[in-house]
C-alpha cells in the first residue's frame, strides 16, 4: 500500500512539474507579445499618418501603477 501511495505522489509530482512548466512557457510567450505590441505602439506614435496614435504635446504621461517591475504601488492611503 505505501509503495502505490508513494507512486501516486510521484506522478502527482510529476504533473505538477509539467504544469510549471507549461505556465513559464506561456507566461515568456505573454511577455514576447507585451513587447511586440509596446513596440508597434511606439512605432505608430512616431507616424503621423497613423490618427489617433500620436500624443497630445499638452498631456502629460502618467504612470500606470503596476505596470512598471521596478514600481512602487500605492494605495489610496498613500502607503505602499
Amino acid at each position: 500500500m505505501e509503495h502505490e501511495e508513494q507512486a501516486e505522489h510521484e506522478q502527482q509530482a510529476a504533473r505538477l512539474e509539467e504544469d510549471a512548466e507549461r505556465m513559464e512557457e506561456h507566461s515568456e510567450q505573454l511577455g514576447e507579445r507585451i513587447d511586440d505590441v509596446e513596440s508597434d505602439w511606439e512605432q505608430k506614435e512616431q507616424d503621423p499618418a497613423v490618427p489617433g496614435a500620436r500624443p497630445d504635446p499638452d498631456e502629460e504621461e502618467r504612470p500606470v501603477p503596476g505596470v512598471n517591475a521596478g514600481e512602487e504601488v500605492l494605495s489610496d492611503e498613500g502607503g505602499p
